[in-house]
C-alpha cells in the first residue's frame, strides 16, 4: 500500500514537471491575457476595402479603431499571410490590442502540408523572423479545426515551433467534439473551442431549436472548461456570431442578407439575447478569453450561385422566395463597417467583461455551488485561487425576455452584485432575487 502510494506521488510529480518543462514564461502570460476579441478573416479586407472605396491599410486601421471603441482588445486574424504579418502587428501594439496570427503558410491541416517538417520550419522561421519582437503578438495559431486523428502531429508541430524560434505560444482551435482529444492528448496551454449551436429551424444537421441550441452550447463549453482544468489548461471559446447561406443569397441596400429561391439557411444569426446568452454562459462556466465568430461579413454576396442541390437537407428545405433574414449580415458588422444589433449588445457585454477582468481571471468552477437558481436560468460558482474570492455567475436562460430570477443562498449573508456594488437583501427564506435583461448575467459575491 506505502510502495503504490510513493509510486502515484512520484509520477504526479514527474508530471507536473513534464507539463512545466513544456511551457514557458509566455504560456503564464497567455493563461492570464483573458482576451475578450473576434475571429477576423483576413481574406475578406481586401474585397471590404475595395467595395467600400477605402484603401487596404486605412480600412484595416478604421476597423481596429472600430473595435477598440467597442471594447474589443484582441483580434484572432485567420489566412493572414507573412508579408502582412508585421505591419498588422505594428497597428495592433499602437492600439494596445493583441494579436492571434492563423498564417495561410503555416495551416498545418492540408494534406501536402501532414509531416512536411521541411516546410513547416521555413515557413515559421520566416513568420517568427516577421514578427520580431513585436509585444502584439499574444499566440500563434498553427491550425483551424484539426481533427482528432492528427492529435499527435499538432503536439510535434507545437513543440518544433518553440524550438524553432517562436517566443510567445502556439495554439489550435478545435471543434467541440475533438475539443477533450487536444485538452487530454498535447500539451497546448489553451484549449480554444468553437461553438456555433443556432442551426435553422428545423435542421437536421444540428441543435434546430432555440432550446435544444442553448442546451448545445451549455453542454459543450462545460466539457471544454472542464476538459481544459482537469489537464491543467485555459479554457477559451469562439461563441457563434454569424448566418450561413448554401446556395444563392444577395445583400440588401443595408447589408442584411436575403436567402434567395434555391438556397438553404444552415447557420441562422443567434437573437441579441441569444448572443448575449452565449457570453454570460462562458464566463459562468468559467472560461477564460472569447473570440467571437465572425467579425466581417463576406465582401460579395452570391445572387448567381447555383442552387443547392447536395444531400445534407431534404428538398423541402429549399427557399421557394426571395426571404429577408433580419439583422443576419454574416458577421458582427455589415459591409460597410456599420455596427448590428449584435455588435452593440457585444459592446456592452464585453465593457461589463472588462471590469470584472481581475476578478475572473484565473477563476475555476468549483462544484460546492454557492447557491440553487429557480426559474429558468444557470447559476455557476467559481474560485479564484489567487485572490481567495469565491462568487457566483447567474444567467438568464431566456433569451427572449427579461427575468427575475429568485436565488437560494447557501449561506445566511447579503450578496452584492458586482457590477452595480449594489447590495441584494436576503427574503426570509434566505433567497435573493436579481432581474437580468434576456440572456444577461450578473457576478455575485457575499458579503463579508
Amino acid at each position: 500500500m506505502i510502495k503504490t502510494i510513493i509510486f502515484m506521488l512520484i509520477s504526479c510529480i514527474l508530471h507536473i514537471n513534464l507539463t512545466c518543462a513544456a511551457l514557458g514564461p509566455y504560456d503564464t502570460v497567455l493563461a492570464t491575457s483573458f482576451p475578450l476579441g473576434v475571429y477576423w478573416p483576413w481574406e475578406r479586407v481586401n474585397g471590404l476595402a475595395q467595395r467600400n472605396g477605402i484603401e487596404k491599410w486605412a480600412w484595416v486601421e478604421r476597423c481596429l479603431d472600430d473595435m477598440k471603441a467597442h471594447h474589443i482588445d484582441a483580434v484572432w486574424v485567420v489566412n493572414l499571410n507573412i508579408h502582412d504579418l508585421r505591419p498588422l502587428a505594428d497597428r495592433c501594439e499602437a492600439r494596445q490590442m493583441k494579436l492571434v496570427p492563423a498564417l495561410s503558410e503555416l495551416h498545418y491541416n492540408i494534406s501536402w502540408r501532414l509531416n512536411n517538417w521541411e516546410y513547416l520550419e521555413k515557413q515559421s522561421r520566416s513568420a517568427i523572423a516577421a514578427a520580431g519582437d513585436s509585444p502584439a503578438i499574444l499566440a500563434w495559431a498553427l491550425c483551424d479545426e484539426p481533427p482528432k486523428g492528427i492529435v499527435d502531429e499538432m503536439e510535434i508541430f507545437r513543440r518544433k515551433f518553440r524550438e524553432w524560434g517562436a517566443k510567445q505560444p502556439a495554439i489550435v482551435v478545435t471543434t467541440w467534439s475533438d475539443t477533450p482529444h487536444y485538452a487530454e492528448d498535447t500539451n497546448f496551454s489553451v484549449i480554444c473551442a468553437d461553438i456555433y449551436p443556432f442551426f435553422s429551424a428545423g435542421n437536421p444537421n444540428g441543435p434546430n431549436t432555440p432550446s435544444l441550441s442553448r442546451a448545445h452550447y451549455r453542454r459543450n463549453v462545460l466539457l471544454t472548461t472542464d476538459k481544459a482544468v482537469k489537464n491543467g489548461k485555459t479554457p477559451w471559446v469562439m461563441p457563434q456570431c454569424f448566418c450561413d447561406i448554401w446556395g444563392p443569397w444577395a445583400y440588401t441596400p443595408q447589408g442584411e442578407m436575403r436567402a434567395l429561391p434555391g438556397s438553404v439557411i444552415h447557420w441562422r444569426q443567434p437573437t441579441t439575447g441569444e448572443m448575449r446568452w452565449q457570453l454570460w454562459s462562458s464566463l459562468a462556466a468559467g472560461v477564460q478569453g472569447l473570440f467571437i465568430f465572425v467579425y466581417n461579413p463576406p465582401a460579395y454576396d452570391k445572387p448567381n450561385a447555383a442552387p443547392y442541390s447536395g444531400t445534407a437537407f431534404p428538398p423541402s428545405f429549399s427557399i421557394k422566395e426571395d426571404t429577408l433574414i433580419p439583422d443576419a449580415t454574416g458577421g458582427i458588422v455589415r459591409p460597410d463597417g456599420s455596427p448590428t444589433p449584435n455588435y452593440d449588445i457585444i459592446s456592452r457585454t464585453y465593457e461589463d467583461f472588462s471590469r470584472l477582468r481581475t476578478l475572473l481571471n484565473g477563476a475555476v468552477p468549483v462544484k460546492k455551488a454557492l447557491g440553487r437558481v429557480t426559474g429558468s436560468g444557470f447559476l455557476g460558482t467559481l474560485h479564484n485561487p489567487t485572490t481567495g474570492r469565491t462568487f457566483i455567475m447567474v444567467v438568464n436562460d431566456n433569451t427572449d425576455q427579461a427575468q427575475t430570477l429568485d436565488v437560494r443562498l447557501t449561506r445566511h449573508r447579503d450578496v452584492r452584485n458586482l457590477l452595480t456594488n449594489e447590495i441584494l437583501k436576503r427574503t426570509g427564506n434566505n433567497t435573493i432575487s436579481i432581474t437580468l435583461e434576456p440572456g444577461g448575467g450578473a457576478a455575485l459575491e457575499y458579503v463579508p
